[in-house]
């Protein structure tokens, strides 16, 4: 699998940084730091881009944590890498559930008029936006004590050191490389090929997806009738 250094490496090779006869073999160059910065935080925007657009999971981002229940305390803090929490948060012992609260964390403390007067068993909770605590609907007493809830979560999964691999496969890789350089072109000239970047991200997609192009489609768009028989649908973002 390819590694962050051969990610930046060819990234650079495509904006005309660098040449195939110097290559970088470390990501710490005093003469062209500001490149290799740029073409990091670019794969980083484009990896998490492209497994939101497929709306799957990178590999290894999958976590488990948990909460014990305090008596009088009710919000509790989270993992410092935790991206999302895949609700509900799930107590095993008894079988109880604490699900996200629908109307979010502002919503349920304008319902509560007197937070203190809602004790016992949460049934709800909401991540706090300012403390990034998890703010249960009940304040939990004697009784809810000792309760452990277990819950999975996305963790944060930056590429940082030369040796970091991606999470898929070359033909994925192969795809990204010319939407990383079309974004790292914006960043750095403030210049970006919407079409370059959306052909090769709908290729990057299929690839992780391990889905195969169509030879042919027919669609429907307004009042007219589209065939491409390329099978790239141009009103297709992903």
């Amino acid at each position: 699998m390819k590694t962050l250094l051969d990610g930046v490496n060819e990234v650079l090779k495509r904006v005309q940084v660098i040449s195939e006869t110097n290559i970088l073999t470390t990501l710490t160059d005093s003469g062209k730091q500001t490149f290799i910065d740029l073409a990091v935080q670019a794969w980083n925007e484009s990896v998490d881009q492209i497994y939101s657009k497929a709306k799957k999971m990178r590999p290894r981002q999958g976590e488990e944590d948990y909460i014990t229940l305090i008596e009088n305390k009710r919000s509790y803090s989270l993992p410092c890498d935790l991206v999302q929490i895949r609700w509900p948060l799930h107590e095993e012992t008894q079988g109880l559930y604490i699900h996200e609260y629908p109307g979010g964390y502002e919503e349920l403390r304008n319902i509560q008029t007197q937070p203190a007067n809602y004790t016992g068993s949460a049934t709800f909770a909401a991540i706090d936006p300012i403390q990034g605590d998890l703010y249960l609907n009940r304040v939990p007493l004697a009784g809810d004590a000792g309760e452990v809830y277990r819950f999975f979560y996305w963790k944060d999964l930056g590429l940082e050191l030369e040796s970091d691999q991606f999470p898929f496969s070359d033909t994925v890789f192969r795809a990204m490389v010319p939407v990383v350089a079309e974004v790292w072109r914006f960043y750095q000239n403030n210049r970006f090929t919407t079409d370059v970047a959306k052909v090769n991200y709908g290729r990057a997609v299929r690839a992780l997806l391990q889905q195969p192009r169509q030879t042919a489609w027919v669609k429907r768009y307004g009042g007219q009738i589209v065939t491409n028989p390329l099978g790239q649908n141009p009103f297709d973002d992903a």
